[in-house]
């Protein structure tokens, strides 16, 4: 399979995924759109694995490192600051949102974010 033809077919995988998607939520049912990114997950990945040019290098992988761990680094320092800021500031306050839930949401958020990476992190510095 030809670059254009990837492509084309990368195009009509996601537009089918989307009308998919966007006409189970017209209709309110919610298995759809888990069945149909599955699909699309497995077809992107059958079209990609027919590709025969190469359409990534090295280069490129070392800057897609780069932006993750930055990304992963601001990420997790911004939900952290405001999970504590909204919780702190929902403590001791009647507000009528809960603001204090969201807060705590957040920072167990960022928690399971750095379990993650962490994880991550030290299964590939073991095998590498």
């Amino acid at each position: 399979m030809s670059r254009k033809w990837f492509l084309i077919c990368r195009g009509a995988i996601i537009l089918s995924a989307a009308t998919l998607i966007g006409w189970s939520i017209a209709i309110g049912n919610p298995i759809i759109p888990v069945i149909a990114v599955i699909m699309a997950v497995g077809l992107l990945f059958l079209c990609r694995r027919r590709l025969k040019e190469v359409i990534e290098d090295e280069r490129n992988y070392r800057i897609s490192e780069k932006a993750s761990r930055s990304t992963i680094r601001i990420f997790a320092f911004a939900i952290v600051i405001i999970g504590a800021f909204l919780t702190a500031s929902g403590i001791g306050f009647s507000l009528p949102f809960p603001i204090k839930e969201v807060g705590f949401t957040l920072s167990f958020s960022a928690c399971a974010l750095l379990i993650i990476y962490v994880s991550f992190y030290t299964y590939y510095r073991k095998k590498t």
